[in-house]
């Protein structure tokens, strides 16, 4: 593209986005700080990065470029440092001089991934962000699959490189953990942002060529699945989110969800385009995110249940200050009563639920009084979302049966980086892998994984359930619920449970478990096999392992 039809193209979505920057500034989406000068650069900058991580540094170092953008484990960034930093990284990228850049990152929370994400913004190209859980086989795939052809990773992983990977492959270090003679052979991320007179005379394009932004699924077997998606043009989701919580500007927030995953990623460009300060460490320790949150006096925490369950557990007479907590933004797995009054006995009513997944992000949303209310509901449908409940034919249930949830937005894939992967799709819609129902307020709840419900003697059987069931038993620290093949029945329900430290815990057995059950479920949801464990096997989102429970 010429200068001249950039410059035209630049001016026109200037004009068609002025109006949108006017109403962000408004709902608290975009933070107002800056002055005249910031507010008028808003158009622009929306037009050049769209709503992308480096939209957000970009604005964030003109709207308020000495506060505080990210506390991580390295150190304090501020908004304007931080957007330098990308600057940097993003022209020693363009100095690679490849015919495109595909950028990989395997790097836990901070700015080892952050940096990354927001240089792909301001140089242009596809990003994709890999499961630091992916074996070295995999890991291999994933390279040779996507033609990754710029790889950042933390200095722990690099024994998962593939032989030869240097030959394809420019492998730069993100974060050091002191391992020099794993990771001495490469470059480093923090020397490259500490010189950037190296590539000063290099300029970024004017208006990026927006790659796509992958996602790769957990993918216990084979090539991780890698979810294509565009980065949003416009933020209609996010007014979904930011309308269901006390999630405002210039607010200070922990981020313990994973930022390679879709919610920590969504989470991530959400503070950013408020201009929070964001705090997060590497690995998550329960203790160290109470003390963070006693000593920053955070407002929010964005996190998935299995992570404040630990810091619940962590503090059990509340000896941490967690009164700043104005509310925790959880997703990523099913919340239960359970988990929720756990939740608001330890942090008050301030639990507010996100449901979506990798593939579709956004679907609905519940406030913390929906929550307190009602721990099953998923709430009302997201802005920009069209969702529908449909039988196995693809045809619409009648409103509060239970079916197949399907829906699109703005934010759902465009397909997988393997072309033979099928996405499910009926109605023009894509199936997100839930049942759930509609309730007559509009409200979705979801009941379960439809590929986990098993049919025991005919009857149809929620794993869930026994699971919601179980998690209110005096001895109990955590559990999971599946199906089982039999001989018999064909299939039947199996839990893999983890003792508390207790005398109740202690005095646990399978016989005592099942009479539970079945004193609050019918006989065909009893289980037929009980394990005892000392934990279970979670992968870096907190999400069970299936295949590495004893069965």
């Amino acid at each position: 593209m010429s200068f001249s039809s950039a410059a035209h193209s630049l001016s026109f979505h200037s004009r068609a986005l002025a109006r949108l920057a006017a109403s962000l500034v408004r709902t608290g989406i975009v933070s107002p700080a800056g002055g005249v000068r910031a507010a008028a650069a808003t158009p622009g900058i929306l037009a050049r990065y769209r709503f992308t991580t480096a939209r957000e540094l970009e604005q964030g170092a003109r709207a308020c470029p000495d506060r505080l953008a990210l506390i991580d484990d390295d150190g304090t960034l501020t908004y304007r440092q931080l957007r330098d930093q990308a600057r940097t990284f993003a022209r020693h990228l363009l100095s690679l001089n490849l015919d495109e850049i595909r950028l990989g990152v395997m790097a836990r929370n901070g700015r080892g991934i952050i940096i990354p994400l927001g240089a792909k913004g301001l140089a242009g190209g596809s990003i994709f962000l890999l499961n630091i859980g992916s074996s070295a086989e995999q890991l291999a795939g994933v390279i040779a699959e996507n033609r990754i052809n710029v790889l950042v990773m933390d200095d722990e992983f690099v024994d998962r490189l593939p032989a030869g990977v240097n030959e394809t492959t420019h492998v730069i270090i993100a974060h050091e953990s002191g391992q020099a003679d794993k990771a001495g052979r490469w470059p480093r991320l923090a020397d490259i942002v500490r010189h950037p007179e190296r590539v000063d005379h290099l300029r970024l394009p004017v208006l990026p060529r927006h790659g796509h932004i992958v996602l790769m699924s957990s993918g216990t077997t084979g090539i991780p699945k890698g979810i294509i998606r565009n980065e949003p043009t416009l933020p209609v989701v996010v007014a979904s989110i930011m309308s269901t919580m006390p999630w405002r500007a210039d607010q200070r927030v922990q981020l313990t969800a994973s930022i390679f995953h879709t919610w920590g990623w969504a989470c991530l460009n959400i503070a950013l385009a408020a201009r929070n300060t964001i705090v997060t460490r590497r690995v998550f320790d329960p203790v160290a995110c109470l003390r963070d949150i006693q000593r920053y006096r955070l407002d929010g925490l964005l996190s998935s249940p299995v992570f404040y369950l630990r810091m619940v557990e962590a503090d059990p007479d509340g000896a941490y200050d967690a009164s700043s907590l104005r509310f925790i933004a959880s997703s990523g797995h099913a919340l239960s009563p359970s988990i929720v009054q756990r939740t608001i006995d330890r942090f008050g009513p301030i639990l507010c639920n996100i449901y979506g997944s990798t593939e579709l992000a956004l679907a609905a949303t519940a406030t913390a009084e929906q929550i307190a209310a009602d721990p099953t509901i998923g709430g009302q449908v997201a802005s920009g979302t069209r969702l529908r409940i449909l039988d196995r034919d693809g045809h619409e249930v009648p409103r509060g049966e239970v079916g197949e949830i399907y829906l699109t937005n703005s934010t759902a894939l465009i397909g997988y980086t393997n072309p033979t992967i099928q996405s499910k799709r009926a109605q023009g819609l894509i199936s997100i892998g839930d049942l759930g129902r509609i309730d007559a307020d509009g409200n979705l709840h979801v009941v379960g994984r439809a590929d986990d419900m098993i049919i025991v003697g005919g009857e149809n059987v929620h794993p869930q359930s026994v699971t919601e069931v179980l998690e209110t038993m005096d001895g109990i620290r955590e559990l999971h619920s599946a199906g089982v093949d039999d001989p018999e029945t064909f299939a039947r329900v199996a839990v893999w449970v983890v003792p508390e430290d207790s005398p109740a815990g202690k005095e646990l057995t399978a016989d005592k478990i099942r009479e539970f059950v079945r004193a609050n479920l019918a006989d065909h949801s009893v289980p037929r096999d009980v394990h005892f464990l000392d934990l279970l096997p979670r992968n870096a989102t907190g999400k069970v392992v299936p295949r590495q429970l004893p069965r």
